[in-house]
């Protein structure tokens, strides 16, 4: 039984000052977890790599916690910020992008209670809730108590560039359909028609935000005149979100933006999240050499009607 947080627990509102010192809680908390969940590559980072992958998602983190109708709770003992969760909203969705608590603080009830201040009262059909949950048990129980359930896996895949540069190579005989980089403008008009029936919610500001960080890759519907395929791509070997029309239709602008990290930044690993359901990338990406790293689950409290064809965000604080 999980015991009730102690008397010298303070739980507060945060803001963009506190962005530093929630992301090195994070940090900690992700590292202690893949620990326990056997992952490879668990050991703990050090300075400059934490500083690195601070640059990395700042910019993410930044734009998470200026969006309206947001909760960010953090909590305290002694001063020092020892967990916290954060929910952005998107139209009729909160997404849950982080709840974390330091392993010297766990199991003692500080994620159920920052989760009452970040979740409060049941979903609704008219404002739903999700979340990317690890996979362990009792994060997926603690989840459920708060109204989602279990809508499909969601795998940290990855691979050796040198592998894959491999196996692409061997694939000079699979006729593909061009991929086009579009204008920003374009980018963004072309999200918000794909992606709404394939996760049930919209997300423009979100497109808004990646139209200025990352590069849009897509495939063209010549004779409909608009994109069949999207894909979003950093310059930091961030690949996804991406959408498709049709599941199959997804691959193509995939497999451009792992080309293009693969050739530009040439990272000795590189990765990307995927969701199950989505076997037509899924079978292309384990013939190329990927493997799963880390698995998760999407828990959502509505229905998420094509994750088929959707390609989760990363780094992956929101779906």
């Amino acid at each position: 039984m999980t015991a009730p947080p102690t008397a010298e627990l303070m739980f507060r509102e945060g803001g963009a000052p506190e962005l530093r010192a929630t992301f090195d809680v994070a940090q900690i908390a992700v590292g202690e977890t893949a620990r326990r969940m056997g992952v490879q590559g668990a050991e703990p980072a050090g300075a400059s790599e934490l500083e690195r992958e601070w640059d990395r998602q700042r910019g993410l983190l930044e734009f998470i916690v200026l969006q309206p109708g947001g909760r960010y709770w953090l909590c305290e003992d002694e001063g020092e910020i020892v967990g916290y969760g954060r929910v952005c909203r998107f139209g009729e969705m909160e997404e849950l992008t982080e709840l974390m608590v330091l392993p010297s603080h766990q199991g003692r009830g500080i994620g159920r209670a920052l989760l009452e201040r970040c979740w409060p009262g049941d979903p609704s059909p008219e404002m739903g809730r999700v979340v990317v949950a690890a996979g362990a048990p009792a994060d997926l129980s603690l989840y459920a108590g708060f109204g989602v359930m279990p809508t499909a896996g969601h795998w940290h895949l990855r691979v050796t560039t040198t592998l894959y540069q491999e196996r692409r190579a061997r694939e000079i005989d699979v006729a593909e359909p061009a991929v086009h980089a579009l204008e920003a403008l374009r980018a963004v008009k072309e999200w918000n028609r794909l992606e709404p029936p394939a996760i049930g919610h919209r997300r423009p500001r979100l497109h808004e935000f990646f139209s200025r960080t990352r590069t849009c890759l897509a495939t063209m519907d010549e004779e409909m005149g608009h994109a069949s395929a999207l894909c979003w791509v950093g310059a930091h070997c961030d690949i996804g979100p991406a959408v498709a029309a049709t599941p199959e239709e997804l691959v193509p602008v995939v497999l451009a933006a792992l080309d293009r990290v693969a050739r530009s930044r040439e990272p000795e690993t590189f990765g990307v999240f995927c969701a199950t359901d989505s076997w037509w990338v899924l079978r292309r990406l384990r013939g190329l050499g990927f493997q799963v790293h880390w698995p998760s689950w999407v828990m959502a409290s509505l229905p998420l009607p094509g994750l088929d064809r959707y390609l989760p965000t990363r780094p992956p604080h929101l779906l």
